[in-house]
């Protein structure tokens, strides 16, 4: 967040430095005024860093973190970008009410102050129509009624209107204002957040970071449970932490999908995705997905990574939130390390519990200790079992719930995982 916060004080800053050395004697229509333009620069800076944000840039994930941490960026960018345009649009509307209400005297324009500007009106016209199709932008990403894919295509609307809205801004910028830092800022944010927006209607979105993958083998070790192994260039391998996940595109009309990858194989140049059957979408790819399909993988993200050793640690997982782990002691047992000191509990019906074989052949070959947990008989994981103590590092992925009770009992500095809902 503290980006976020540094683009609000770099605009606060641009738009302080242009007031006038007598603004505190000033009156009502000059402060009105002025709010319009500081919540102008913060709406369009704030959008500008949307449009960024959503390309997925990996040198912009890993300084943030993550591409958990760059889409919890994005929701509260979106956020107070939508709340910044609802203040323009009450601020450029206020005179009017206040003088319909009897509240405010408005005098009559000063002459010579109208000048005919075709592209003036269009300017404005293209901000108004900005603010209404975002508020209703915003209320159907936040709701989230839509299906996936097509909220994926309708999500496309945001680089439209960020056009229209670097349009209005840049061309209405007042004329003395135009190359001092406020204007600037403007101008920059606009030429930055358009590029972004046509990269992005143009279907480019991720391509420095996407390769060309082909499927060699669809396995179901359980009713719930897809794996598919996919073959990719070694440069992906290159790239690729234990642990990461990738956004596989297997059908191009629903798009890219965050999926976990359970293992590499570097001999055969291919890595293995986990996927549990949880929405419309995934309940159909057993039956949609074959040996030879052309697939698009782009990736890899995240920094749930194989941690180094030092710690007293515990490892918890939940469902299918397995995989990471699995990734993890494959890449030891690869290293031909151990972790002897390492607790590794994995939180799961018996029926899904289909890596038990697997983790116990790991767990003898790297030293951690694993413990099952049945859910249906034992309930959710004991923490009282658990000597935690201030050192104590503990790695988590799997269901929000579970995650939403371990952060009731345990610090958050000292629990690691990633911001997802839907994993």
């Amino acid at each position: 967040m503290r980006y976020l916060f540094s683009l609000l004080f770099i605009s606060l800053l641009c738009w302080g430095i242009a007031l006038p050395s007598d603004a505190l004697q000033q009156g009502f229509m000059f402060w009105r005024n002025q709010g319009i333009l500081l919540s102008g620069v913060l709406a369009i800076a704030l959008m500008g860093a949307l449009m960024l944000m959503a390309l997925r840039p990996l040198w912009l994930e890993r300084r943030l973190g993550g591409l958990d941490h760059l889409y919890q960026l994005h929701k509260w960018s979106g956020i107070s970008a939508g709340t910044m345009v609802l203040l323009h649009w009450f601020l450029t509307k206020s005179p009017r009410w206040l003088s319909d209400w009897g509240l405010l005297q408005l005098g009559p324009r000063p002459a010579g102050s109208h000048v005919v500007d075709a592209l003036r009106g269009i300017a404005k016209d293209a901000g108004e129509i900005a603010f209404y199709a975002m508020v209703i932008f915003i209320i159907v990403s936040l709701v989230k009624v839509l299906p996936y894919g097509r909220f994926r295509q309708i999500h496309k609307v945001g680089a439209v209107l960020f056009l229209m809205a670097a349009f209005h801004s840049v061309y209405l910028t007042p004329d003395n204002l135009r190359w001092a830092p406020f204007g600037i800022l403007i101008l920059a944010v606009s030429i930055i957040g358009s590029v972004a927006a046509l990269i992005s209607l143009s279907g480019q979105i991720g391509k420095l970071n996407r390769y060309a993958g082909e499927i060699v083998a669809v396995r179901q070790p359980s009713g719930k449970i897809l794996e598919l192994e996919v073959r990719l260039p070694a440069d992906f391998q290159d790239e690729y932490l234990p642990g990461q996940f990738a956004l596989l595109t297997l059908h191009k009309d629903e798009g890219s999908h965050p999926f976990t990858i359970l293992r590499e194989d570097i001999q055969n140049g291919s890595i293995v995705f986990a996927i549990k059957q949880l929405g419309d979408y995934t309940k159909q790819l057993a039956e949609r997905v074959h040996v030879g399909d052309q697939v698009s993988v782009e990736g890899p993200f995240g920094r749930f990574v194989l941690p180094e050793s030092g710690f007293p640690e515990y490892w918890i997982a939940g469902g299918i939130g397995i995989a990471p782990f699995i990734a993890w002691l494959e890449s030891l047992v690869a290293e031909g390390e151990r972790r002897p000191g390492t607790q590794l509990y994995y939180c799961v019906h018996k029926e899904d519990a289909i890596y038990t074989e697997r983790l116990q052949q790991l767990s003898k070959l790297t030293g951690v200790k694993i413990t099952q947990v049945d859910r249906r008989t034992d309930g959710d994981l004991d923490l009282s079992s658990l000597e935690i103590t201030e050192d104590t590092q503990i790695w988590f992925c799997g269901p929000k719930r579970l995650r939403d009770m371990l952060l009731t009992r345990i610090p958050s500095s000292q629990l690691h995982y990633e911001q997802f809902d839907f994993r």
